[in-house]
């Protein structure tokens, strides 16, 4: 029992002295568990940041790169390309059943959006791209009716062309045919007289025939006018890389673009390469566009991210060797991103 108590009397507890170095101690222990964990926590929205910012760029960049390369294809004579669709008709609508050779690649005003953001560029291409459907057998020269390999996406009202080397034709279809049995044939047929918009073949001497003669095994195309530009996404409600279809209607194609800027490389001089870069707000014969550059500006993380603004050169053509001349309006990351593309089927 003696023992027992004496043991009892040496348990004093921790003096006021060790309580304040261990809370001094847990303190510091504190303060550098928090500052590695702000610094992690930085450096993982920087890195997220760029990797958004890197991507959307590279997107972007891609997306309008193979477009820009693929406008201006309207088969392998484009000295004999009609267009057949009646421009008198009340539902004729000049950016969804017009298809201009001329300006395969343009930014004019007539052409821009509504719903594009004031200041930035906007670009308009025009082509035609493979559907996969071949031409099997012709009807009649006085009729504009031919079998084809497969039916594909096409559906009654459908605008398309049929095209080899004697040139290129675009037309609604009135109607589909499709016969039964153990020999498949679909028959696509285009009348005159049709609505929205139909066709008007007067031009080409008949009621029903189409401007060139055509045989087996020629292609069946899909003309389009595609408009990218500056928006608002309907989902971030932030602006963003959008698209206007040839049928009017808008997608948005990639998020954190916030301005676009275009200039044409032009020369006024057949098979020529370019000898005069304009930016498209200026005056430009869009037949004589052979190369396209463009400077994309790219933002990503939230705002605050970083300690202050970033300083840029945008547009990436500007002389910035005197310093940058854009500065950024809030404390995201701003990311530049420019490409040149040649106009591989220019008309001229």
């Amino acid at each position: 029992m003696k023992t027992l108590q004496k043991s009892s009397a040496r348990q004093q507890g921790l003096s006021l002295v060790e309580l304040m170095i261990a809370l001094l101690l847990a303190s510091i222990l504190t303060v550098g568990l928090y500052q590695v964990f702000s610094s992690n926590s930085f450096s993982f929205r920087l890195n997220e940041a760029s990797a958004r910012a890197q991507e959307s760029g590279r997107i972007a960049s891609e997306v309008l790169g193979r477009e820009i390369r693929g406008a201006g294809y309207f088969g392998c004579n484009v000295e004999s390309v009609v267009n057949n669709l009646d421009d008198t008709d009340e539902s004729y609508d000049p950016d969804s059943h017009s298809f201009d050779i001329s300006a395969a690649v343009s930014s004019a005003a007539a052409t821009r959006p509504a719903d594009a953001i004031a200041g930035t560029h906007h670009l308009r291409l025009s082509g035609m791209e493979n559907s996969g459907i071949e031409v099997r057998t012709m009807g009649p020269a006085t009729s504009a009716s031919f079998d084809i390999t497969e039916r594909g996406g096409l559906v009654d009202g459908s605008v398309i062309a049929i095209s080899d080397c004697s040139g290129t034709d675009i037309f609604q279809v009135s109607s589909i045919q499709q016969g039964g049995g153990g020999n498949l044939k679909i028959t696509v047929v285009a009348n005159s007289g049709e609505d929205d918009p139909g066709n008007d073949f007067t031009d080409n001497g008949c009621t029903n025939c189409l401007a060139n003669s055509y045989g087996a095994g020629a292609q069946i195309l899909q003309p389009y006018n595609r408009t990218y530009f500056i928006g608002q996404s309907n989902t971030t409600g932030e602006p963003a890389l959008m698209l206007q279809r040839t049928d009017g209607t808008v997608v948005e194609m990639v998020e954190g673009v916030v301005d676009m800027r275009i200039r044409m490389g032009t020369s006024n001089t057949p098979n020529n390469p370019v000898n005069q870069w304009t930016d498209v707000t200026g005056a430009i014969s869009w037949n004589d566009v052979r190369a396209v550059q463009v400077s994309l500006l790219v933002r990503a993380g939230r705002n605050n991210l970083l300690e202050g603004t970033q300083n840029l050169c945008f547009p990436g053509w500007n002389d910035c060797s005197s310093g940058p001349n854009f500065t950024a309006p809030d404390n995201r990351m701003y990311r530049v991103y420019d490409f040149t593309m040649n106009v591989r089927n220019s008309s001229r």
